[in-house]
């Protein structure tokens, strides 16, 4: 739930403009570092989580990577995790470290006829968002953007704040740093030097293991391990 809430409305804005020789900010690069927190109880289950998010991007968005720490507590039990992922001309890398596996899914196919940034706001409008007005997050000038129990600050399309309520869960994600228009470090935006695999790889990998097992998959079963692994790429490894 953490990972859905969070992800959801920090990346949003992104998803909806991953698409080749196109602007999705309206600044060319950019560095930010941000405080994540995650706080409530679902079924009088406590979750918390507290954790560091950080972006790099040039090419006005064209190029960017988020790495993003995070540990959680739920009934006592503590977790921590590790995401990297990479956007790069409608193509989204996603950094697995315990299979040590980047999964590539190719995201340009689906861009209309709209501009990047409109094409964004329209995703938050269909779900009854609406600007509300302006603020400041370090300084920056924002548009804050309110849908379905959250709100979000964008500076020039970039999302340096995000405040969602929802089932009980309060979470939180704010830029504590940031810095454009100056040159950003070649080994900020690159991945590591795993294997890349795609999303039928990594399917066809399910059903062979299911095959070795002598447990062949049937229709539904395969259709599942699809659905997941469409998922894992939605949601492009986000806390």
């Amino acid at each position: 739930m953490k990972k859905f809430v969070l992800v959801t409305f920090s990346l949003l804005f992104l998803t909806a403009s991953l698409y080749a020789n196109a602007k999705r900010y309206d600044v060319k690069s950019g560095s930010i570092a941000y405080h994540t927190s995650t706080s409530g109880s679902i079924m009088g289950i406590g979750t918390q989580s507290e954790g560091t998010k950080t972006l790099y991007f040039t090419g006005y968005g064209n190029i960017e990577v988020q790495e993003a720490t995070t540990t959680s507590s739920t009934m006592g039990r503590q977790e921590s995790t590790h995401t990297l992922t990479k956007f790069h001309n409608g193509m989204v890398y996603s950094v697995d470290f315990d299979r040590k596996t980047i999964i590539k899914q190719d995201m340009s196919s689906m861009m209309g006829d709209k501009t990047m940034q409109a094409m964004g706001m329209d995703m938050l409008e269909k779900m009854g968002g609406k600007k509300i007005g302006r603020g400041k997050v370090l300084g920056y000038n924002c548009e804050i953007w309110e849908a379905m129990g959250s709100k979000m600050w964008f500076y020039k399309g970039v999302p340096l704040k995000v405040e969602s309520n929802i089932m009980g869960i309060k979470t939180t994600e704010i830029a504590t740093k940031a810095s454009f228009n100056k040159s950003i470090p070649k080994s900020k935006l690159t991945l590591p030097n795993y294997p890349v695999k795609t999303m039928d790889d990594m399917m066809q990998e399910q059903v062979d293991k299911h095959n070795n097992q002598g447990d062949k998959p049937n229709p539904q079963q395969m259709q599942q391990v699809q659905d997941m692994l469409k998922g894992l790429g939605g949601l492009f490894g986000g806390q």
